[in-house]
């Protein structure tokens, strides 16, 4: 059975005007649905990617407290953590690195500037465990710092900034930028000197209780343990293996560390723990609920577009009537009379939706092209730029064909139960 193609497309642009303005609603619709899948797949991308930077990805420890009376704890009683308590977590096998993190706290100043976040005293795995990227010409602490225990400090971008910044530049509308480079400056923490030698680039992402990166400092764990003699530890940051059931480890540190500093290992409380990548469980559900919305916004337009084809469909199986019995005595089917406005249909989506993606991927592609460096939100999102990627495009297709297909049911069936003897009897 061959399908009259020539004949389908001399009834698509016999109306020349119609046929270009259903295209058109076509165009326009699929646009607004890539377009709108296309910005939330970008924004579901830069959220997560300022996610699981900083501690996104890593198990986080915490001292807690005691509810159950064992041993020498009683119910109201802290637990300190200590710096071998991380040898013990990281020899489990399910752990892949560990980091120790205490608060030196002392302020950090230049001259009569202060910041209101203390530094952090970090070892130098805490950068790779952390995804932390350093400006050109500064670098991380080495072990050669750690074993000396030098007086270094890698600054955060906007505490740099605050710092080095000449003076009158910085403005609460404006996008914090470094104008100079402060490696090799110093500053001081309580009455002690350090050199920078590092300052990290721009990263929205949070690192410990939620201390945004930009604001914060680092120095040598080694180097604090130096001033700060049989101190208890801030924390324990754990990055375990991928194939690790992370809920299970979660409660295996709970309970050696419990066992560790002679408390009940039944106590949920006496070892606080937070798995910071199980806690983006709920953001990526919202953002996959984002872009679901948007796309269902995208897809009602699409929907209204199908309406219009639908009536051009039935206009033009009202106009074909006699054309339609002509064919139907010379032998064509009932079957070969839906198809060839289904196809008609499906052609007319497949152009305009063709158009439309044309047209999103311009979009996209300008949009991409648009330097928005300085934009807080813009940066705060994780720099998103809307993607139109696979997916996106294979989501567009199909509801074109889809909605084709729906639009054209209808009046396609009209015209495949059309007799002979009516089609030549109507006007």
């Amino acid at each position: 059975m061959l399908l009259p193609i020539r004949q389908i497309f001399q009834e698509m642009v016999s109306e020349k005007i119609r046929f270009a303005l259903t295209v058109l609603a076509v165009a326009w619709a699929t646009l607004c649905i890539a377009g709108m899948l296309a910005v939330g797949e970008g924004i579901r991308l830069g959220v997560m990617k300022t996610a699981q930077n900083g501690n996104g990805n890593l198990i986080y420890l915490t001292g807690g407290i005691a509810t159950i009376d064992f041993g020498r704890f009683y119910t109201g009683k802290p637990l300190e953590l200590k710096l071998d308590d991380s040898e013990i977590v990281k020899s489990l096998p399910e752990v892949k690195s560990v980091a120790s993190t205490a608060m030196w706290e002392e302020d950090i100043t230049v001259g009569d500037k202060y910041t209101w976040r203390q530094p952090l005293a970090v070892g130098h795995e805490f950068q790779s465990m952390t995804n932390l990227k350093l400006l050109n010409g500064g670098r991380w602490f080495n072990v050669i710092d750690q074993r000396e225990q030098r007086k270094v400090v890698v600054l955060g971008y906007s505490i740099a900034a605050h710092f080095f910044n000449p003076e009158g530049r910085e403005s609460w509308f404006d996008t914090v930028t470094l104008e100079v480079n402060p490696v090799g400056k110093k500053v001081k923490i309580g009455d002690e000197e350090f050199t920078v030698i590092g300052v990290l680039k721009k990263n929205s992402a949070d690192i410990e209780q939620g201390y945004p990166i930009d604001y914060s400092s680092f120095v040598p764990l080694e180097t604090w343990k130096r001033y700060h003699l049989d101190v208890d530890i801030s924390a324990i940051n754990v990055e375990p293996h991928q194939w690790v059931d992370r809920i299970r480890l979660a409660d295996t540190i709970r309970q050696v560390l419990a066992r560790k500093h002679g408390a009940s290992v039944e106590d949920r409380q006496i070892v606080q723990v937070e798995d910071r990548f199980l806690d983006q469980k709920s953001m990526r559900q919202f953002l996959v609920g984002l872009q679901s919305f948007l796309g269902i916004i995208g897809f009602v337009t699409l929907a209204v577009a199908g309406v219009g084809i639908a009536n051009v469909m039935y206009a033009t199986v009202k106009r074909s009537t006699r054309d339609i019995g002509v064919r139907m005595a010379v032998g064509a089917t009932p079957t070969a009379i839906r198809l060839h406005y289904l196809v008609q249909s499906l052609a007319t989506m497949l152009i305009g939706g063709g158009l439309g993606l044309i047209t999103t991927y311009l979009l996209v592609w300008t949009i991409a092209a648009i330097d928005l460096e300085g934009n807080m939100l813009y940066e705060h999102l994780g720099n998103p730029i809307p993607q139109l990627s696979w997916l996106v495009v294979a989501i567009v297709v199909c509801t074109l064909v889809v909605t084709g297909v729906l639009s054209a049911w209808l009046p396609a069936s009209r015209a495949a139960k059309v007799t002979p003897m009516e089609a030549l009897q109507s006007e």
